[in-house]
């Protein structure tokens, strides 16, 4: 957008929306505008408080794409944590659904529970483990329900629930006309196949029924228990030990799940530093306490810890404000199998100045059960994830340093990428899913009013 396009007259705010709006004159101003990793400038912020709020405010941009007689930015956002950065722009309009909240069990015995798409999973979490429930959601507790469950969620759980989208039974979504329609398998079905791994690109999502799971609390009373381990190695040999990290974790049960963070040693260029995150879902048992034993062995452990915790203390929300400040660069890929192509390609990452780590992460599971079709997130042959945080300012260089690793990969998690541009977008879906989504996206925003999003 162009200085003459920020200076132009749009049309005047209607009397629906001018109490929610915060305009940069107001002293909310930034404390709404940016995301948790970048600062947003835009011209409006609309702080929603219900649909029919919502609503309006798509009305109003439509109309002043209409009136200026082009696209103007228009961001959705829920948590403010995506790493894509879409959820803030420069210029644009903002719809902000943090206030849109609430977290309601529907039935606590079949584990239906109402959440709204403001709402951030360490506060799901906080109060459907009332009722012995989990679901798994994002690694960070702040990370918003919205943007999260429309995009995937390769969540601290995921080799015991698979992804987020994969519990949604329902949701509520207004589209690019305004219209609120309520979304499952038997209706609006088109669209609630779409919502499902297609993020925001065929409307905004306010409200999700979820299926939780149901964990029997432990015999000291503590609810939804987790057994947590955390192992640091040193590790002179990266293939040999991911090849027994790999031959450990998917010899234990879906109940464990594990993650890898590979960083440079500062005082030995020759070693890696590995730290471990070994999850275990329900009341720590003898299967677990041999895991635990097991993992202690894939090499030489320098540090660990063990401990017995509730998972809305594993998730728990801080509120962080969003400054912008988690300036980083993160590239990522879908693998099915440990090889030479990924070894051969984490040693090269390792070497560079402005790699800071890598992320390494078991998905086998719930994940390879479902057919590709069963949603929008089609990558249902892979079960490893890894991804590569680096510095911003050296982007270039990080994706040609990821990009041999990403063409043996079978696609890229979209959500978890910096990279917006066309060609990491192709990868965030398959042929198949891809032409699926621009259909429902077609019918229903063929304009694209809704257009700070991958776009299939």
């Amino acid at each position: 957008m162009t200085d003459s396009d920020n200076q132009q007259k749009w049309p005047a705010l209607p009397a629906t929306l001018s109490n929610i709006a915060v305009t940069k004159n107001s002293g909310k101003y930034e404390s709404v505008s940016s995301n948790y990793f970048k600062v947003g400038h835009p011209r409006l912020v609309f702080m929603a408080e219900n649909d029919e709020q919502v609503s309006h405010v798509v009305e109003y941009a439509g109309n002043v794409q209409r009136f200026v007689g082009h696209q103007i930015p228009f961001s959705v956002r829920s948590g403010g944590h995506g790493i894509t950065n879409y959820s803030v722009n420069d210029g644009g309009i903002i719809i902000d659904l943090s206030q849109m909240n609430q977290v309601n069990i529907l039935d606590e015995a079949k584990g239906l529970v109402k959440v709204q798409a403001g709402a951030v999973w360490g506060d799901v979490a906080d109060k459907i483990s009332k009722a012995d429930l989990v679901l798994s959601s994002g690694d960070f507790g702040d990370t918003g329900v919205g943007g999260l469950a429309t995009s995937g969620g390769l969540g601290l759980l995921v080799r015991k629930q698979g992804l987020t989208t994969d519990q949604i039974l329902g949701a509520t979504v207004i589209t690019a006309d305004g219209k609120k329609r309520n979304v499952n398998k038997e209706e609006n079905s088109d669209l609630f196949w779409a919502i499902r791994g297609g993020g925001s690109q065929v409307g905004i999502v306010t409200e999700f029924i979820f299926q939780a799971d149901k964990v029997e609390p432990a015999k000291s009373g503590q609810r939804v228990p987790i057994g947590l381990q955390k192992l640091s190695y040193n590790v002179f040999d990266l293939s040999h030990f991911l090849l027994a990290w790999h031959s450990w974790i998917t010899t234990t049960t879906e109940d464990m799940s594990s993650l890898l963070m590979l960083t440079k040693n500062d005082s030995n260029s020759s070693i890696i530093s590995v730290q471990a995150t070994n999850i275990w879902c329900g009341e720590k048992t003898d299967s677990c306490e041999k895991y635990f034993t097991n993992a202690l062995n894939i090499a030489k452990v320098e540090k660990q810890d063990e401990s017995n915790l509730s998972y809305h203390t594993l998730v728990q929300a801080p509120h962080l404000p969003h400054e912008g400040a988690n300036n980083v660069y993160v590239k990522n890929v879908l693998l099915t199998k440990i090889d030479d192509h990924l070894l051969n390609a984490l040693h090269t990452m390792l070497k560079s100045s402005a790699v800071m780590g890598i992320e390494v992460r078991a998905i086998d599971g719930p994940i390879n059960q479902l057919s590709p079709d069963f949603d929008a997130w089609s990558f249902r042959e892979a079960t490893l994830f890894v991804a590569m945080w680096g510095d911003v300012t050296q982007s270039s260089l990080l994706n040609q340093l990821f990009k041999p690793l990403q063409e043996h990969g079978c696609g890229v998690y979209g959500a978890y990428s910096s990279d917006t541009s066309k060609s990491e977008t192709t990868k965030a879906w398959s042929r198949d899913t891809r032409e699926r989504l621009q259909k429902v996206v077609k019918k229903y925003d063929s304009k694209h009013i809704i257009n700070q999003s991958r776009y299939a």
